[in-house]
């Protein structure tokens, strides 16, 4: 797969954060990746964008494809005047070991194994026809979040009572 964006977002304050965090559960689901990982890559996808805007100001945001894994990344968006100061992400370039400033902020998955491969153009009008036709309210995104919360709050309950369990016959062994 080649290494362009099949799907780029503007960044320009807080609340594209947060639809860029529902359009990342979007692209994740269509990817057939399972509920956890949509929950991680939504979430991830949202470090990214809060980094972009923290360092960055306004940025792109960019969903692509390449070696066989999700790429999320920000990208500063050109637009200073002759003469202005240099770039956010060259002036941040010399702090970090990559020359690269798209590696500043990046999030990468492996793809799930799936029969089809989706190809890019498709994914592209795949992922802007499921935006379309859903909602687009930061109050859905919450909700969302908040089922997420929930069912992570109920593995975590029963992972301790098993765990309880288990350490409860180690120190009786010969109990029951």
């Amino acid at each position: 797969m080649t290494s362009t964006p099949f799907l780029t977002l503007n960044l320009r304050g807080k609340k594209d954060a947060v639809l860029a965090r529902q359009r990342a559960r979007r692209v994740a689901s269509i990817l057939n990746f399972d509920s956890r990982e949509q929950t991680c890559i939504a979430a991830g996808t949202f470090v990214v964008a809060c980094q972009a805007l923290l360092l960055l100001g306004r940025a792109k945001l960019c969903f692509q494809l390449e070696n066989q894994h999700l790429q999320v990344f920000a990208e500063e968006i050109e637009n200073r005047p002759e003469g202005a100061p240099p770039q956010a992400s060259r002036r941040l370039a010399g702090y970090f070991p990559s020359s690269d400033s798209t590696l500043l902020f990046r999030l990468a998955k492996p793809l799930p194994a799936r029969d089809l491969a989706a190809d890019e153009q498709e994914l592209g009008w795949l992922v802007n026809q499921v935006e379309t036709t859903a909602c687009h309210g930061l109050f859905d995104e919450i909700a969302k979040q908040n089922q997420e919360v929930l069912s992570l709050l109920g593995e975590l309950r029963l992972y301790q009572q098993n765990s309880e369990v288990a350490e409860e016959k180690i120190a009786k062994p010969n109990a029951a």
